[in-house]
């Protein structure tokens, strides 16, 4: 059993981002917390298996898998086979939220590790930091941490309870159809028959995983390949663009730019020109 707590001064908690504390249970316990939580925290397996119950949903834990949950989030964890080995990391600041965000971590994420080495090398990284207590320990711990996360993605492939793997499927054929085709004129009805599933559904199950609608999503597709035409094809008219990227309209075309990108496609042109 390895655990190691930071030590925080008032200048650690400032911090945007600050890790609170690193373990590794070789033998983990049943492990029950009806209120949650406090810190965010994020573990991943070793050895072994075990199951996790959060948000009324079932999750097996087993090796390369890993979970990460916000605070708070009432959870419970306990080994199914044993020895069942974590290894955990906790971590708090107001920060946090915003980059968890931007790494497109949810409130309870189960994921596959495509390489495990490098999350193993994170937390030891960690606590080797955190056991050195210098005064500028926290400081360098948030900065190790920060950039982890901020390239997660990179190492995960996430894992839906059972039911939920066909829906991420689906979503995903919506998606790469979109990218494929949004030059032309897409409605609702083509989206949903490519996925087999309703109109309506479609967009529940679109705005839960994403945020924003289907259509917006082809919005920002056709802004993004604007910028892109904008910047790498000079010569080429505004309106040529806006006809090429999926708008039949080119002052329609200029209103949604603006509003994506808080100016007008010739003045965006124009801060990548000489």
């Amino acid at each position: 059993m390895e655990r190691l707590f930071s030590l925080l001064t008032e200048r650690d908690i400032s911090l945007p981002l600050f890790v609170t504390g690193v373990g590794y249970e070789p033998y983990q316990d049943h492990v029950t917390r009806k209120d949650g939580f406090p810190n965010y925290h994020l573990a991943f397996c070793e050895q072994g298996a075990g199951k996790l119950l959060i948000n009324n949903r079932e999750y097996m834990i087993e090796q390369k898998t890993a979970f990460f949950f916000y605070p708070d989030v009432p959870h419970e964890y306990y080994p199914v086979t044993e020895p069942w080995s974590l290894r955990w990391i906790i971590f708090s600041g107001l920060g946090a939220d915003i980059l968890l965000n931007a790494a497109g971590m949810n409130h309870v994420e189960v994921f596959r590790l495509n390489s495990s080495e490098e999350v193993t090398f994170c937390y030891k990284m960690l606590h080797k930091i955190l056991l050195e207590k210098r005064p500028t320990s926290m400081l360098e711990a948030s900065g190790f941490l920060y950039n982890f996360l901020a390239n997660i993605n990179k190492l995960i492939e996430t894992v839906t309870p059972e039911g939920d793997t066909q829906l991420v499927k689906k979503l995903n054929i919506i998606t790469g159809w979109i990218k494929n085709n949004f030059r032309k004129d897409i409605s609702l009805e083509e989206l949903a028959v490519q996925a087999g599933i309703s109109s309506s559904y479609l967009c529940r199950i679109f705005k839960k995983a994403y945020g924003i609608s289907p259509f917006t999503y082809i919005l920002r597709c056709r802004i993004n390949a604007a910028k892109e035409e904008l910047i790498n094809l000079p010569d080429k008219s505004v309106k040529d663009i806006s006809l090429d990227t999926g708008f039949n309209n080119c002052s329609y075309f200029g209103t949604v730019f603006k509003d994506y990108e808080g100016c007008s496609p010739n003045k965006f042109r124009g801060l990548y020109s000489k």
